[in-house]
């Protein structure tokens, strides 16, 4: 028996008695409210640490347990009788919001409405339900919610809020900016403390800010009120959130970061902020990383639109156009009047359609409600005619959609788009910063200066337009030479020479380039060179000029209408600054004449294969690795590869895929077929419908003849070590297995040098070498341990009996082919390097090793051989090029001469000896305007040389340009007025 079924005959035994019983019905009647009010304050006790406790799981992310904690606050509260209303409209709340956290909006609202019919004047339910109908695109439900909050409660912020997002996406423009002023006008008459409606003023300010270019709230949101509210609320981890995504807009990124760790700190389930790591990642091309925290958010909550609308984006750049449709759908599913879950609607459709020409897109916007030209079948023409309908001045649809239409170059188009935005909604700073962004890629830096100074005005905290507005700045430092077709901007101190060189190459190539294409790009195109300036690299004025931020991956890069670089003088590694110039400009040539359509691994493959050069030997060594795996990429992720390479290895296969890709369809569908693929592209076709309809054959076929192709390609390449997938304890562990396998002993004691262990290298090593003197990785292990002690004879000696056995051991030829040289033993490291080159005929150190040894061997003609090969293998061997240029010079072949002097200089054009021989060159092949152009660059880099001014000035006087000579003269016999020929010509001058 219970105590509560026990209490009743206890009570009436007590009450036998009549005195007692009336001494406690006494008591009772005489104090029943003070009874009463001590147990529903116990009660209300638990209920409110309930709340609390329920609230502190939901903040650090708790969900289940916030859960459960409610539901037992909800089941204590309904024992109190009367129910305390704080009490219970806090459990609602409560339970609304973690519906709403966890995707279970349904849910939510069904809570909402109850709540309100149990409590129907509470003006905070009310504004709760204008949030939740709002996100779910049930905009006249919000209305009327929001209008029984304010009739409730004239200063509820949350129904000012969403009062406000109402009227942005009804076109009512004015009225939603008096809207979020209201934040900025309440915050200073209430002055208010706690952080739900501190979190509030912090979004409506911000986007008053953003609208009126009131720079300094968002200074005081971030220093101020996120801070008091986080003050008020420790666990308000929207505070850093919000923080957050104000650093995050102006490209703040390490701040920003801080911001989300911090929240994440708090809640690590918070859905909103993985979405905007995502977008981080995004920003920053670790696409894998954007993937990871996008899943993280769709599985806290499966109904966050913002992370499904940034899955879409990574499915546009990538190329995925029907998922992303697909994703895009989705996200309408929830709330189909989001202008931006429109704006990926309409991008899909666009991409996926057509985009329509200027004309048109303008007669869409300008037209009345019953224009005819508002019911034509296009899917995206349907849509917009309905968002204006809605909503005349669709801003924000127009912004999003101009961003991922520039982010998959249709500049034409982002263009309009930004411009309707900035026409529709001035005070949006966005538009105007990202048209001016737009303009500088679409070479356009007049109206980008102009348009960016408006726009860092509004918004002075933008890092990148800040970054670009100092690009502008040195760009206009820089000298400007203007050719037939080109434009070329450059530092005029620290590249005037090699401006002037560019420009002549660039107009070398156009008519190969023209005629190869069938076609010219209209106007000129400009090329910017970036040098070091204000105290920062080369390389991070040319990575600001691409993206508006310090670092890019390329040393080149082209937008399809301006092409920009690195300086080749500015770097530490040489690199082929014409193949660059040549590989950008191809890309000019074909994004331009498919109207941007090409897929990126084809205009990348036409454009390495321009460079005309073998295959780089990283791509060899990777086809080595790869392909016998089947690590092979399908046409579709190439173009993501692109865009995001987990690794330089990803990178680089992508550029060697892309390549052999091309050569496969020379090869298969014969010399024609490049251009053919080009045109379909030109005519707008899918990558699908493009093969189909030039080769007659399915894409998977296709592939599946290109895939062969590689795996051809593959076999024929020999001496490229692929790298041992096993550890060095799996290793050790497997030769403990078989001790008697000496291959595997051999590479067992490789190993143990390499980490150290020297004399356990050396005891298995010589134990090894025991029982087979030629095993080459025990000999090589040895001999290493050798050549610790310089010992070279020793060394040598060990890799004999291998040497003799012919091993094709790549490292033990390397080796001993370097001792044999290092001792000048030429005929012996003859034999090793010419064996080695004849097995591994792709690998440059071979080759390296032949020239080296012809040339002391006086072979001229062999030596030459070897060279030529090698500047074939690697375009940037500099060295090799001016080896040849001077080998070519002794023969008395000055065409010879000519072209790899200039070949060299195509890597290093401030070398003084090379524009020397290519000057003496030319008045050898009587080219006086060439040789006097050489000898004018030779002074200008070595401006004491009195044997080139003479000669120049001699040059000049044979040319007839006797003033020219006359200055030159007087030059020369400055620096040596004893300079005999230098008087005798002055003396006919």
């Amino acid at each position: 028996m219970t105590a509560k079924q026990r209490m009743p005959d206890t009570l009436f035994k007590i009450c036998r008695n009549p005195l007692l019983a009336l001494m406690i019905l006494c008591c009772v009647n005489a104090n029943p409210a003070r009874l009463q009010s001590a147990s529903e304050k116990t009660d209300s006790l638990d209920v409110k640490e309930l709340l609390k406790s329920a609230y502190e799981h939901q903040q650090h992310g708790r969900y289940e347990e916030s859960r459960e904690v409610y539901d037992q606050a909800a089941k204590q509260l309904g024992e109190i009788i009367p129910q305390t209303a704080e009490a219970n409209l806090k459990l609602q709340q409560g339970l609304i919001e973690l519906d709403r956290l966890t995707g279970k909006t349904s849910a939510a609202i069904k809570r909402l409405e109850a709540a309100i019919k149990q409590t129907p004047d509470q003006p905070l339910l009310h504004a709760v339900g204008a949030r939740l109908t709002y996100e779910t695109g049930e905009y006249n439900k919000a209305h009327q919610y929001v209008a029984r909050a304010l009739a409730l409660d004239s200063d509820q912020p949350l129904a000012h809020l969403i009062q406000a997002h109402l009227l942005t996406d009804a076109g009512k423009i004015d009225e939603a900016n008096e809207g979020y002023r209201w934040f900025v006008r309440y915050y200073n008459r209430a002055q208010p403390e706690d952080a739900e409606t501190l979190l509030q003023i912090a979004e409506g300010a911000t986007q008053y800010a953003r609208w009126n270019s009131v720079s300094q709230i968002f200074t005081f949101v971030i220093n101020t009120v996120c801070p008091d509210a986080l003050k008020a609320d420790p666990l308000a981890w929207q505070a850093s959130y919000i923080s957050g995504s104000i650093l995050q807009e102006k490209y703040n990124r390490p701040q920003a970061a801080d911001e989300f760790t911090a929240a994440l700190k708090i809640n690590p389930r918070a859905a909103e902020v993985y979405v905007a790591l995502a977008f981080s990642a995004i920003e920053s091309h670790d696409f894998d990383l954007a993937v990871k925290m996008i899943n993280r958010a769709l599985e806290i909550n499966p109904q966050s639109v913002d992370a499904l609308l940034t899955r879409c984006d990574l499915e546009l750049i990538n190329g995925q156009y029907q998922q992303a449709l697909k994703t895009a759908q989705s996200a309408a599913d929830i709330n189909a009047r989001s202008q931006l879950v429109l704006a990926r609607l309409a991008a899909c459709y666009l991409l996926l359609d057509g985009v329509p020409a200027r004309e048109s897109l303008a007669a869409l916007f300008n037209a009345d409600d019953n224009s005819e030209t508002k019911t034509t079948s296009s899917r995206f023409t349907k849509l917009t005619v309905d968002l204006l309908k809605q909503n005349p001045k669709p801003g924000y649809f127009l912004y999003e959609l101009a961003q991922l239409m520039e982010m998959k170059r249709r500049f034409v188009f982002a263009e309009f788009a930004y411009l309707k935005t900035i026409s529709l909604m001035p005070q949006l700073s966005g538009p105007k910063s990202s048209l001016g962004m737009l303009y500088m890629q679409m070479g356009k830096t007049e109206l980008a200066q102009q348009t960016l100074d408006e726009a860092f005005k509004s918004d002075p905290y933008h890092v990148r337009v800040s970054n670009m507005r100092k690009v502008l700045g040195v760009l206009e430092s820089y000298g400007a030479i203007v050719t037939d077709h080109f434009v070329i901007r450059y530092d005029s101190k620290a590249d005037a020479i090699l401006g002037q060189y560019m420009a002549d190459y660039l107009e070398e190539i156009y008519p190969e380039l023209a005629a190869q294409f069938g076609y010219e790009p209209p106007g000129k195109t400009q090329f910017e060179i970036y040098h070091d300036a204000k105290g920062l690299g080369a390389h991070q004025w040319f990575s600001a000029r691409m993206i508006g931020l310090p670092w890019i991956q390329t040393i080149g890069a082209s937008t399809g209408a301006v092409v920009a670089l690195t300086s080749p003088t500015a770097m530490k590694e040489p690199f082929n600054w014409a193949s660059v110039l040549k590989h950008e400009l191809v890309h000019v040539f074909t994004l331009q004449q498919t109207k941007y359509k090409i897929p990126h691994w084809f205009t990348e493959a036409l454009a390495v294969r321009s460079e005309g050069s073998a295959r780089p030997q990283r791509f060899n060594q990777l086809l080595v690795k790869r392909v016998p795996k089947g690590e092979i990429y399908s046409l579709e992720e190439l173009d993501g590869v692109f865009v995001r390479p987990k690794s330089s290895d990803n990178w680089n296969f992508a550029y060697c895929q892309s390549l052999l890709c091309a050569d496969f369809m020379v090869e298969e569908f014969g010399e024609d077929a490049l251009k053919k693929l080009l045109t379909s592209y030109q005519n707008q076709r899918s990558t699908e419908e493009a093969v189909k309809e030039c080769f007659q054959i399915s894409l998977a076929e296709f592939e599946k003849r290109y895939h062969g192709y590689l795996k051809k390609i593959t076999g024929s390449l020999k001496g490229y070590r692929t790298e041992s997938t096993r550890s060095f304890k799996e290793l050790q562990k497997d030769y403990e297995a078989d001790q008697q396998n000496l291959a595997l002993a051999g590479e067992y004691a490789a190993n143990l040098l390499s980490h150290r262990k020297k004399q356990e290298a050396r005891e298995l090593a010589q134990s090894v070498l025991s029982r087979n003197p030629a095993q080459p990785q025990a000999a090589l292990t040895i001999a290493r341990l050798e050549l610790l002690s310089e010992d070279l004879p020793a060394a040598l000696a060990i890799m004999q009996p291998a040497l003799k056995a012919k091993t094709d051991d790549v490292e033990l030829l390397g080796l001993a082919g370097k001792i044999l040289l290092k001792q000048k033993q030429y005929p012996e490291a003859l034999a090793i390097y010419e064996a080695a080159h004849k097995k591994y005929p792709y690998q440059t150190e071979w080759l390296q090793g032949l020239a080296i040894i012809y040339r002391h061997l006086t072979e001229d003609q062999k030596q030459k051989e070897a060279l030529l090969k090698l500047v074939y293998l690697d375009p940037t061997d500099v060295d090799s090029m001016q080896e040849l240029m001077y080998l070519y010079q002794s023969e008395g072949d000055l065409k010879e001469t000519l072209h790899w002097g200039q070949a060299a200089l195509q890597i290093d054009v401030l070398d003084p000896e090379t524009h020397e021989c290519l000057a003496e060159t030319a008045l050898k092949l009587k080219q006086p305007e060439l040789a006097i152009r050489e000898y004018r660059v030779l002074l200008q880099l070595d401006g004491k040389n009195t044997e080139a001014r003479y000669q120049l000035a001699n040059a000049l006087f044979e040319s007839g340009k006797k003033q020219e000579a006359e200055t030159e003269v007087e030059q020369l016999l400055k620096l040596n007025p004893d300079h005999a020929a230098g008087r005798e010509l002055k003396a006919k001058l």
